[in-house]
């Protein structure tokens, strides 16, 4: 799992990219108020908009990480390695 410094550091990149376009980011609802990374280590951070129907997550528009209808064409921002 990603140490909680270099997560801000992506979350502060994302949200100088995403401007007022949203973007499912690979975080869901496992559970109730459980949210994981699709590699499926913990999220422990906060999520508004929280709905029991929003099992996916966004960015941008509001800089925050948005719950979201996983139904909605929203587009993706994937993290791969740097070549």
């Amino acid at each position: 799992s990603t140490s909680f410094p270099q997560r801000a550091m992506e979350q502060k990149f994302l949200q100088d990219k995403t401007g007022a376009e949203k973007y499912f980011i690979g975080l869901y609802q496992q559970a109730k108020n459980r949210w994981r990374w699709i590699d499926n280590s913990i999220f422990n951070g906060n999520v508004t908009n929280q709905h029991q129907n929003f099992n996916c997550v966004t960015i941008g528009l509001t800089k925050a990480y948005d719950a979201a209808s996983c139904d909605i064409s929203f587009r993706w921002i994937c993290e791969k390695a740097a070549i």
